[in-house]
């Protein structure tokens, strides 16, 4: 009785269209079904306990997968260019999904992620662009806490909809994750709001979403990492938590419709085209104006040194500072 399916079992039998895999199996090799442009359907049984490398690449008549709960890893490219896939079930015991594993599948309208994944690949849903809707079957702060390489890695680049147990998102409400991870919620346009309780906001964490009118940053943030609200044209009120000491580069960025920020005294760095192009902004207020300085130089503000003391005193002033005259320096207090 058969235990695996070896690598590259079936690579390439282009005239195969179903093929039953036995209960004994428990892992599916790398490139297994590669190129069998023919199968149309196939039951991953709950014995499997692994899905290699490239496996269901290039199957490009596969309409529908569900990823079996026993199933723990994703491999890379494994559903690669499947792209007459329309729906995916990822199972609760999946904890990663590997490089561009659903990259190219543009016929994908709805993926369910399962609540035991912690990581997603590399361009994993790259050009996914039919995608609608993606349901996770955790918490929002599981969702949080997810590590996507990329912004291809995580399916809301296409789909803008994310859905916790079928609810629609509109509130974050964040409270035990101790971090927001990159890209978590990119390009979220269901999202309106967010209520948070943790110490650092990643890369991109918040970027396009389009329908996020307010931001409240708690003490317990230290850290608003690059790009992090970037673009969120509907932005019109930020309030930043007295414990954050770096704002990053871009972190703002193109938010036309804030018009005011003020700075509390813990920061002491704010990057370069932070409030780039917020073309609203009038007012720009820091609690604490002394020893101010911009630099073009990434190393001088790094170390704090080199750079030109600015005064700070006037929000107007430093409203166009930041979103256009200045707006390509770094800026730094001692």
């Amino acid at each position: 009785t058969a235990t695996k399916i070896s690598k590259a079992a079936f690579y390439n039998c282009s005239s195969l269209t179903s093929i039953e895999i036995p209960n004994s199996v428990t892992s599916i090799g790398n490139s297994a079904f590669e190129d069998c442009t023919s199968l149309t359907s196939i039951e991953i049984p709950d014995s499997v306990t692994s899905i290699g490398d490239y496996a269901f690449k290039n199957c490009s008549s596969l309409t529908s997968i569900e990823i079996p709960d026993s199933v723990t890893s994703i491999g890379d490219y494994a559903f690669y260019s499947c792209n007459k896939l329309t729906s995916v079930v990822i199972g609760d015991s999946v904890t990663s999904i590997g490089e561009s594993a659903f990259c190219f599948c543009d016929s994908l309208t709805s993926v369910v992620i399962g609540d035991s994944v912690t990581s997603i690949g590399y361009q994993a849903f790259r050009n996914c662009t039919s995608l609608t809707k993606v349901n996770y079957t955790g918490t929002i702060d599981g969702w949080a806490s997810i590590e996507f390489n990329d912004y291809h890695s995580n399916p809301l680049c296409y789909a803008k909809n994310l859905y916790i147990n079928d609810v629609l998102v509109t509130e974050a409400n964040i409270t035990t994750a101790t971090k927001i991870n990159a890209y978590a919620f990119y390009n979220c346009d269901s999202l309106t709001s967010i209520v948070i309780s943790v110490t650092s906001i990643g890369e991109r964490a918040f970027a396009y979403c389009d329908s996020l009118t307010s931001v409240t940053i708690p003490d317990s943030v230290t850290s608003i990492g690059s790009d992090a609200f970037y673009s969120c044209d509907s932005l019109t009120s930020v309030t930043i938590g007295n414990s954050v000491t770096s704002i990053g580069d871009d972190a703002f960025y193109n938010c036309t419709s804030l018009t005011s920020i003020e700075i509390p005294d813990s920061v002491t760095r704010i990057g370069s085209r932070a409030f780039y192009n917020c073309t609203s902004l009038t007012s720009v207020t820091f609690r604490d104006t002394s020893t101010w300085y911009r630099t073009t130089s990434s190393s001088n503000w790094a170390n704090k040194t080199g750079g030109t003391l600015m005064s700070v005193a006037d929000a107007s002033t430093n409203a166009t500072y930041f979103k256009s005259t200045y707006y390509d320096y770094y800026w730094y207090k001692i």
